[in-house]
């Protein structure tokens, strides 16, 4: 005759605000998903540093305008600068959270470089319509 343990849940029962027979189905990140995150996680500090550095040129196009170009500049050209390195950042850290709960991360950080280019296509075209 089998006994309980003495405390904890039985091993055959199921678990708090389960459906009795239902399995988890959850989605299990594939090892091609895991090294495209990787190689994406990588490779995305060098298009950032690409990024900055055209930011950091595009200073060069304020030159017509002096030092009263507006407020639009002065927003659009740090925005150019440190925008993709804080989406980075973030979806790093968001793919890196999918990756130890052994979910697909991938789309992750092709999520972020949407958002980023996004972010940087409405800066860049913020500076040049400002410098005219």
């Amino acid at each position: 005759m089998s006994q309980a343990p003495p405390f904890g849940v039985p091993p055959n029962s199921p678990r708090p605000g389960s459906r009795p027979g239902a399995s988890p189905q959850r989605r299990q990140g594939s090892p091609a998903d895991k090294a495209i995150t990787i190689v994406l996680i990588c490779l995305a500090p060098l298009v950032c540093l690409g990024t900055s550095a055209w930011g950091f040129f595009s200073v060069m196009a304020t030159a017509s305008c002096g030092s009263d170009c507006g407020g639009a500049v002065d927003t659009a050209v740090p925005l150019m600068i440190f925008s993709p390195w804080v989406v980075w950042l973030i979806v790093t850290v968001w793919s890196i959270v999918h990756l130890s709960r052994r979910r697909p991360a991938a789309w992750v950080m092709l999520l972020g470089l949407g958002v980023a280019t996004v972010i940087y296509v409405a800066a860049n075209i913020v500076l040049f319509i400002g410098v005219g």
